[in-house]
């Protein structure tokens, strides 16, 4: 057991997020020496098989919101919390491969973390823990390269972790979990430009915000101390209403959270004991349905897929399985999820970021680990992965943690 991982899971968390390093991620990263040494032990002894247990982001998002889609994803960004930086990928949309392009500044090393595209897909944003701002670039329609938008960054809460974008491009919302508020913004349609939407919102339900995600109605935002989702009203305007907490459980510790395409149906994933949580939408407040067991440990990212078949599955990362691993659910009609079935591949080092491109075709995985992103190809009827092909994000120190794509 690392350092620290017998103190309450409050105190835990706190500490870690008062550097601006989220507390799953601090955990991970303690754990990489206990890591290894079980890996290398696994190999002589011959007697670890493939885990089963999952752990879960953004998609494209943690990726972690269904923001407006790209047509193509003709570009993919990596936020790099270890270096401070924007790694930008050009992606063959027939094999999905990926050629790294360059990197940009993103703000304080140790910073980067949630990103998130914006209108029709031109501009990308992505949160810095560190510094407390959202930085704002205009994304190259030839070339996919980052340029930043007039007036960027913009000043968030402290500790912000997480950017979700209505999909109708009109707000943004920053999750702070150094101070438990929320940012607002609104979208310029024409410049991809933020602005603050009046002062953060507080909320008695939040404590320690730690993702969200958006329909054009309602944010969702799981709180790790409370072990809850709160369901927030969004006016026409953008402002945010009181809004209705759904517990999920002694002991949970949510974090990333995705929507389906459809907005009906809400998946977030603990970062503490391992479960996916599977809620219904109705019409607004959340409801817990189900929960399921693929891991018994902590989660990094989360994605969802809809094949050229029609078939949807979930993917999550079991960031500090043995070996690192993803696990594949299928999606059944009313959003229930299949048994779990666990993909390991040696390109695969703490995963974190999961996400899917708009064909439902290839799934890319950050790898804080190894300072890589690996793409793995979707069989269309089943979901199985093919074997992943990492690409370097620059360095093996870049720490990349979410996925989001571009045109």
């Amino acid at each position: 057991m690392a350092d620290g991982e017998n103190r309450p899971r409050d105190s835990r968390f706190n500490r870690d997020v008062a550097d601006g390093t989220p507390g799953w991620l601090t955990s991970a990263l303690r754990s990489l020496p206990t890591l290894a040494a079980l890996t290398l032990w696994c190999a002589l002894a011959g007697a670890c098989g493939r885990s089963i247990y999952s752990s879960a982001s953004s998609s494209s998002s943690p990726t972690a919101t269904i923001t407006v889609s790209p047509t193509s994803g003709n570009f993919l960004y990596s936020s790099n919390f270890g270096d401070g930086k924007v790694a930008e990928f050009a992606r063959n949309v027939t094999t999905g491969a990926l050629t790294f392009k360059s990197a940009v500044a993103a703000g304080s090393v140790n910073g980067p973390m949630g990103i998130a595209n914006g209108p029709s897909a031109k501009f990308l944003y992505v949160t810095n823990s560190a510094d407390g701002n959202v930085r704002e670039f205009k994304i190259n329609s030839t070339t996919g390269a980052l340029t930043a938008i007039g007036g960027s960054p913009v000043a968030a809460g402290s500790s912000p972790q997480w950017i979700a974008v209505t999909p109708n491009a009109q707000f943004a919302y920053v999750a702070n979990s150094g101070d438990g508020t929320i940012s607002p913004y609104t979208v310029d349609a024409t410049t991809g430009a933020l602005t603050a939407n009046g002062s953060a919102f507080s909320s008695v339900l939040l404590k320690t915000p730690a993702a969200a995600v958006a329909s054009n109605s309602w944010l969702y935002v799981t709180d790790s101390a409370k072990g809850t989702i709160v369901s927030f009203p969004i006016g026409v305007t953008g402002t945010l209403s009181a809004g209705t907490a759904t517990s999920l459980g002694t002991g949970a510790m949510p974090g990333p959270v995705i929507m389906d395409p459809l907005g009906t149906f809400v998946y977030a994933t603990d970062q503490n004991s391992g479960l996916v949580y599977f809620l219904t939408v109705g019409t607004g407040v959340l409801t817990l349905v189900a929960l399921y067991t693929p891991s018994i440990t902590g989660e990094g990212g989360v994605a969802i897929a809809t094949t050229p078949l029609g078939s949807k599955f979930i993917f999550v990362a079991n960031q500090l399985a043995v070996p690192p691993s993803i696990t594949m659910f299928f999606v059944y009609g009313d959003g229930t999820l299949g048994p779990p079935v666990p993909f390991s591949d040696p390109s695969l080092g703490l995963p974190t970021g999961l996400i899917v491109d708009p064909t439902g075709s290839f799934l890319y995985v950050a790898n804080q680990g190894k300072g890589t992103v690996s793409r793995f190809s979707i069989d269309a009827t089943t979901g199985a992965l093919g074997t992943g092909v990492p690409v370097l994000t620059e360095s093996a120190t870049s720490k990349p943690l979410y996925l989001s794509f571009g045109d």
